[in-house]
């Protein structure tokens, strides 16, 4: 399910834009940079693709794992979300 005006997918852009651009400048070999893009990954979904998703990860490494990549995503959406609302239309 989209929110309004496609706001899942200029959230999903934003975050796709980041990565892309902290790829030129970050080690891409490093257990950190994976855990980044695939937070990034999770925070992309939508809502109800991201709890399906989550809890596949829960049943195969645990609720704590899934429930900190939640917190991560969840964090990497507010960020998206401010920096879409600071971006002139």
């Amino acid at each position: 399910m989209l929110l309004p005006n496609g706001l899942d997918q200029r959230i999903a852009d934003a975050i796709s834009s980041t990565i892309e651009s902290e790829r030129a400048s970050i080690d891409t070999t490093t257990l950190a940079w994976r855990a980044r893009c695939e937070v990034a990954q999770i925070a992309m979904l939508a809502d109800n693709e991201r709890r399906v998703f989550l809890s596949h990860i829960a049943t195969r490494r645990g609720e704590a794992a899934a429930s900190n990549l939640e917190q991560s995503a969840s964090e990497m959406r507010t960020s998206a979300i401010f920096f879409l609302a600071r971006k002139p239309s």
